[in-house]
């Protein structure tokens, strides 16, 4: 039986500050994007990733075939391109979807289940994690929201689509640090190791 709720997990980027292939990063003995991916599917969410810069690389360097890979052509024009290409891809039958880069790749397994158990019960809501005050990532989506997603003309990509609809907005408070905590530098990079020694 299908998901009700499928993640778009964004992977398309340039990396240039990393100076590295992000999303192919050692993290534990996995990469970091099969970390990612993993925390999905350990809660029956159905994964799609969007790639775009090196994204054969990206496909034959994951160790997980069961999700749905995404190519963006136009990630050079940014992370929204990589959102509509994701959002595009979606089947007819999900209920809601997440949106996580891999430059946020930490996010606990627990918080996702947070989550969903919030949607299944808010059904029509946009669902965002909160530490300390703070929203962070992933937020869940409802499809219906699809449509305005793909037809954004107004600038301000996901963000301000989603500010248009605050009344939707449901605050879910988490334990969880690390939906805040993004990856952009090598200096990043070490301290994502020192995290993930933590978590174990």
């Amino acid at each position: 039986m299908k998901s009700l709720y499928a993640a778009i997990v964004l992977a398309g980027g340039l990396s240039t500050r990393m100076m590295d292939f992000k999303p192919l990063l050692p993290l534990g003995d996995e990469t970091i994007t099969d970390h990612v991916i993993a925390i999905f599917l350990k809660n029956k969410v159905d994964v799609f990733l969007v790639a775009g810069y090196c994204h054969e690389d990206l496909a034959a360097g994951i160790k997980n075939r069961n999700i749905t890979i995404v190519f963006n052509p136009d990630y050079e024009k940014g992370m929204f391109s990589s959102i509509q290409a994701g959002v595009r891809r979606l089947p007819n039958g999900y209920q809601a979807f997440f949106i996580l880069p891999v430059d946020i790749p930490l996010v606990r397994p627990e918080t996702i289940r947070q989550l969903l158990n919030t949607a299944a019960e808010n059904p029509n809501r946009i669902i965002y994690p909160v530490f300390e005050g703070k929203r962070g990532h992933p937020p869940i989506i409802p499809v219906a929201l699809s449509p305005e997603i793909l037809g954004w003309k107004k600038g301000g990509g996901l963000k301000a689509v989603l500010k248009s609809h605050e009344k939707m907005a449901l605050e879910v408070p988490v334990t969880d640090s690390n939906i805040l905590f993004d990856i952009d530098t090598p200096e990043d990079y070490k301290e994502l190791l020192e995290r993930f020694k933590g978590l174990r």
